[in-house]
This record gives C-alpha cells, structure tokens and sequence, in this order.
C-alpha cells in the first residue's frame, strides 16, 4: 500500500509538472527548428530531424515525445549574402496516464544578413496550430472509490468543458552565429560560436480544459554554444548552454560534446564525406547528468543519449530517467564545416 501511495503521488507531482512545462528534449541542439527560429534554413541546403524521448517508463507509464522538422536555405545571396530560410516543425507529446496528448504544427521563416565574412545575424518566427486532447476515463477520480478499493464503473462526476482544445501558436528568435578556419584533419582550427533568444507562445494561447481561459505561459529562451578544434589534431571541443523560463518554472541545461574526427570530406571529388564519433556528458540543474553518443557518418547522423535522475524523484525511480534517439539527415554535401548546428 506505501509503494502505491508513493506512485499516486509521483505520477501526480509529473502530471502537474506536464502541465506548468512544455515538452523538452536532452537533445535539443539535435532539433535546431525548435531550439530557435532563427536556425530555420541557416546553413543548409535541405536538413531533416528527426528526434524520439521516452521517459518516467520504470514508475509510470511512459511519456513519448516525437519531434520531426525538415527545413531549407533559399533565395541565398552565396556564402557572403543574405538568404531566407523556410521550415516545418512537427511535435507529437502524450503524457503517462493520463494520455494528455499535444500536438504541434508549425512553419518557420527565417532571415540572415551577414555582418561580415565571419558573422551573421538572424531573427525567425515559428507558427502554427497547438492542439491538447485529454482522455478522461484512463483517468482516476476521487468519487471511484466506493470506501474500500477503486470501482471505474463509477461515474467520476467531472465536468470538462472540453477534452480537446486548439489554439493558434507564434514564436520568435534572434541569432548571432560566428565561424572561421577548416574543420580538416590536417589543420583543424575551425573556432565557431552561437548564441540566441527565443520566445515561444508569445500570443499565450488557451489551451485548457476548463471555461475560463488557461493561457499558456510564454517560455523564455536563451542558448549559447561554441566549437573549437585543437589545432593539428582530431578533436574538437563543443560546449553548450540552454536556459528556459516558463512561468514559475527554470532549467539550465549546460555539458558538451568532445568530437573525435574520423575523416575528412574531399575538396575536390565531393564523393568523400567527413565522419566523426562524439562523446558528450551534460548537467540538467538539480534534475539529471545526461550522457551521449552520436555518429556522424556521411550526410547522415545518429545520436543516442540517457538521462540519470537526481531529482527527489529518485527515490522511486533509482536514477532511471528517460532515453533519446536522433537522426539528421543532409541530402546535399555543405562545405560548412565549422558550424554548430
């Protein structure tokens, strides 16, 4: 009975954590879309993400989150000029027990104008449709119990408006992005840096379930990261830092990749690609230690990376937090080799 109190209340103190916070990924660089606006199109020509977390599986039933964006550099003036970018951002959440479902669909615009060879500046804006849906009778209620243990034949006497909401979403983002050197074998001095603002839900959209209005909060976000190969070796350096802000809710997310360069693209032939293997170890602030593994093979790219709680959590869930899976994809060869995202 103590252990299915303890579980009551664990799936009840995430629920409401659910409710206060949008989604998030340990990955988060890995959906560039997502982490800013202003990444839409940046770099490449066409970019393809495609990112899956599950979490909270060894005391509840598992949330899946399940984020895809493709997006597209167009209308560029060259490596020197300005351009725009266009992109969608597909987000699909269900939480636990409840099955408290939310889906996001977006499209994203971007413009860049460089400062100079070395520099840019870009600002996005992201927007779309959000849709929350709650399933009511996977639910338990305080009225089924009849005095002695649970009965789900009993009607639960809850009056929801509705178990389906949507509402129109808009966020922004700006962006400095810094980069210089080749990321080669043979020289390996390419030193590049970023660092953003965005704000999503600016429009506080109501998403709630109830007749008066739940407005979303607006989620403040700021990220900086920065990538520095050692000279005359293999390896490069790639620290980030993500803070968010969403109402009385903060995270601070900070670690790094140390990426080990296995070959280097060709100059000359384009039939040869780079390839790397990378290992990274991140701090969740008074949440979790994140540690990771990602592939770079080609144009393509495969991450995989575990959260270890360390919240109050833990003493139910024993440091078993949550695994993540990404994938990107690069159709067309970039010659951008010192750059973040």
């Amino acid at each position: 009975m103590k252990k299915i109190n303890i579980l009551v209340i664990v799936n009840l103190m995430i629920s409401l954590v659910t409710v206060a916070q949008d989604y998030s990924l340990s990955q988060l660089t890995e959906s560039p879309v997502m982490l800013n606006p202003a990444n839409t199109g940046l770099i490449y020509p066409i970019r393809i993400n495609l990112n899956y977390r599950q979490q909270w599986r060894s005391i509840s039933k598992p949330y899946n989150t399940i984020v895809a964006s493709v997006d597209s550099k167009v209308l560029s003036q060259g490596k020197s000029g300005s351009s725009l970018g266009v992109g969608v951002l597909l987000v699909n959440d269900q939480a636990g027990t409840s099955k408290l479902n939310t889906l996001n669909a977006n499209l994203a615009l971007m413009g860049k104008v460089m400062i100079n060879e070395n520099q840019s500046l870009s600002t996005g804006i992201i927007g779309g449709l959000v849709q929350r849906k709650l399933d009511v009778n996977s639910l338990t209620w305080s009225d089924q119990y009849n005095g002695t243990s649970y009965d789900p034949t009993i009607p639960h006497g809850e009056q929801l408006s509705t178990e389906k909401r949507m509402a129109p979403d808009v966020g922004v983002g700006l962006q400095w992005s810094y980069g210089r050197g080749a990321a080669t074998l043979s020289s390996n001095d390419a030193i590049g840096a970023q660092v953003g603002f965005a704000a999503y839900h600016v429009n506080m959209p109501n998403t709630g379930f109830q007749e008066d209005a739940d407005k979303r909060y607006v989620r403040y976000l700021f990220h900086g990261s920065f990538s520095y190969g050692f000279k005359n070796t293999p390896l490069q350096a790639n620290p980030v830092f993500i803070a968010q802000m969403q109402g009385p809710a903060r995270m601070i997310y900070t670690g790094a990749f140390i990426k080990y360069r296995l070959q280097e693209s060709s100059r000359y032939t384009g039939f040869l690609f780079s390839r790397s293997l990378n290992l990274g170890l991140f701090y969740r602030v008074g949440d979790s230690f994140v540690t990771a593994l990602q592939l770079e093979f080609d144009q393509f790219a495969f991450g995989m990376s575990y959260d270890i709680n360390l919240s109050q959590l833990n003493k139910v869930t024993y440091g078993r937090g949550g695994m993540e899976f990404s994938f990107r994809y690069l159709p067309f060869k970039s010659s951008s080799g010192n750059t973040l995202l």
